[in-house]
């Protein structure tokens, strides 16, 4: 289970503003109980056992896990590059995790970050937006949280090409994937109240919006060729858009 309302919220918060979103949200009356459920869940259970982690560990270590997880986490990354041709990105992924699994200590520490190998973002559902697959209808799954239909590939992808499936102790690895999600449920205390303030009293439609203009400029590199629109216009809403640059719409110039 993920932290499920604040990851998709987080980048626009950084962006430090939401921009228009095309939201072709179908199952808009399935998705806001599910979302109600999440975080309901998420506000009795997982956040405070987050803020009891942050309270007994120093921030030195939690440092450290996420930077031993993300380590990990470069591994898929890596994959999801190569499979989208960016093979100049994959070598710096593969770069970060040997630097990072010699010198930085099992990814304790972030070496290769000083070393000016920055770290990306890609998953298989960035993969198909790649190559054409539009996004399709959002989805919010039961204490998963934001996805669309093309995006729901990393389910898939992040399973198979979790390095702590090859944990051998199950015990070990149980233990391993709790402090993973605990820890970065706690990396987002911080952005609560943020996302309570910002949402204007509709936190769905601003998770919602938020996640998928995320979702667009991953695609498109952070450079989309114009911005998404709102979803209350008919084309807007309609099953046939797409943030893929490789079958995108008429209107929309190639990708460089």
């Amino acid at each position: 289970m993920r932290p499920l309302y604040l990851l998709p919220a987080l980048p626009m918060l950084l962006f430090g503003c939401a921009t228009p979103a095309n939201h072709y949200d179908p199952l808009e009356p399935i998705n806001r109980p599910i979302y109600a459920f999440n975080r309901a869940v998420d506000s009795a259970v997982v956040k405070p056992i987050a803020q009891g982690y942050v309270a007994v560990t120093p921030t030195v270590v939690r440092t450290g896990a996420s930077n031993f997880f993300g380590n990990l986490e470069d591994v898929y990354i890596g994959a999801s590059n190569l499979l989208q041709g960016k093979v100049s990105d994959a070598g710096k992924d593969l770069g970060r995790v040997l630097i990072n699994s010699t010198v930085g200590l099992l990814g304790v520490f972030d070496v290769a970050s000083q070393a000016e190998l920055p770290k990306h973002k890609a998953d298989f559902g960035t993969v198909l937006g790649h190559w054409g697959v539009g996004s399709g209808p959002y989805i919010v799954a039961p204490f998963i949280g934001s996805k669309t239909l093309r995006d729901s590939a990393d389910w898939v992808g992040g399973y198979w090409m979790d390095p702590l499936r090859a944990v051998p102790n199950r015990p070990v690895k149980n233990s391993l994937s709790g402090l993973k999600f605990v820890n970065l449920r706690a990396s987002l205390l911080s952005a609560t109240a943020v996302v309570d303030e910002a949402s204007f009293g509709d936190e769905y439609s601003f998770v919602r919006d938020s996640y998928l203009q995320r979702r667009y400029s991953l695609v498109w590199d952070g450079n989309p060729p114009e911005p998404l629109k709102f979803g209350d216009d008919d084309d807007a809403a309609a099953p046939t858009s797409s943030d893929a640059p490789a079958n995108a719409a008429p209107e929309a110039p190639a990708k460089p």
